[in-house]
C-alpha cells in the first residue's frame, strides 16, 4: 500500500521568500531615508509631511537617524529569513532544521518589536502632525515602513506550523512589553526638548495646563511690584 506524502501548505513553503523580499524592500525604503538624512539630500514626497516628520526630534535616536536603525532591523530580518535557504536540505538536513527553528523565533521576536515600535510612531505621526496639518502631515515613507512591519509579523505568524502557541504568545508579550518600555524611555524627553522658548520666532512656548489660584496671583503681583526677574533656558 502506497503512502501519500503530507502536503505542505503553500504559505509554509514560500513564507521565507516573502518575508525576505518585504524585508529587502523595507531596507531600501529606510536606506534611502538614512542616506538623505546623513548627506542632507532632499526626500521626494508629494506633501510636506515627510520633511516635517523626518526633521522632527522623533526622527533621531541617540543623535543618529531613526531610519538607520530601521535599515539595520530590516537587514536583520532579511538575513534571518533567507539564511536557512542557503543550506542544502539534502546534505545538511539537521543543520538546516536547527537554523530554521532558531531563525523563526528571531523572526517572530523581531517582527513583534518592529510592529509595536511602528505602531507607536504611527500614533505620534497622527497625533502630532496629521491632527495639525491634515493630509499634509502624512509621512508616506513612515506609513510604508509600518505596513512592511505589519506584513512581516503576519507572515511570520502564518508562515509555519508553530507547535507551542502558548509559549509563542508569552514570548510575544514579553517582547512587546520590553519594546514599549524602551520606546517610552527613548522618547520620554522629547516633549521638553521639542518645544522652544516663547520668544523664539515661529515657535511657541510650553502649553499652559493649569490655572493660577488667588495665592499664585498675589505672589505674581508682589514679584512684579518688587521688580523681580526670572531667567530660564530651553535645551
Amino acid at each position: 500500500m502506497s503512502s501519500r506524502r503530507r502536503q505542505v501548505p503553500w504559505m509554509y513553503r514560500r513564507s521565507r521568500y516573502l518575508i525576505g523580499a518585504i524585508a529587502v524592500i523595507g531596507a531600501i525604503n529606510t536606506g534611502y531615508l538614512t542616506y538623505n538624512k546623513l548627506f542632507s539630500g532632499e526626500t521626494a514626497c508629494p506633501t510636506s509631511g515627510c520633511e516635517q516628520v523626518l526633521s522632527s526630534p522623533y526622527a533621531e535616536i541617540f543623535g543618529l537617524p531613526l531610519a538607520l536603525f530601521g535599515f539595520l532591523a530590516y537587514l536583520g530580518m532579511a538575513a534571518f529569513a533567507l539564511a536557512p535557504l542557503a543550506i542544502n536540505s539534502e546534505e545538511k538536513r539537521q543543520a538546516r532544521t536547527s537554523l530554521e527553528n532558531t531563525t523563526w523565533l528571531l523572526l517572530f521576536a523581531g517582527s513583534t518589536a518592529m510592529l509595536v515600535f511602528s505602531g507607536y510612531l504611527m500614533f505620534i505621526m497622527f497625533s502630532q502632525f496629521v491632527s495639525q496639518y491634515g493630509v499634509g502631515g502624512i509621512c508616506y515613507y513612515c506609513v510604508a515602513s509600518a505596513l512592511f512591519a505589519l506584513s512581516l509579523f503576519i507572515l511570520t505568524l502564518l508562515g509555519r506550523d508553530w507547535e507551542d502557541r502558548g509559549q509563542l504568545f508569552f514570548t510575544g508579550a514579553i517582547v512587546a512589553l520590553v519594546t514599549v518600555v524602551a520606546t517610552l524611555g527613548i522618547y520620554s524627553n522629547i516633549g521638553g526638548t521639542a518645544v522652544a522658548g516663547p520668544n523664539t520666532p515661529g515657535r511657541v512656548g510650553p502649553v499652559v495646563e493649569q490655572f493660577s489660584g488667588p495665592s499664585e496671583i498675589a505672589l505674581a503681583k508682589h514679584l512684579k511690584a518688587t521688580g523681580a526677574k526670572m531667567y530660564g533656558a530651553y535645551w
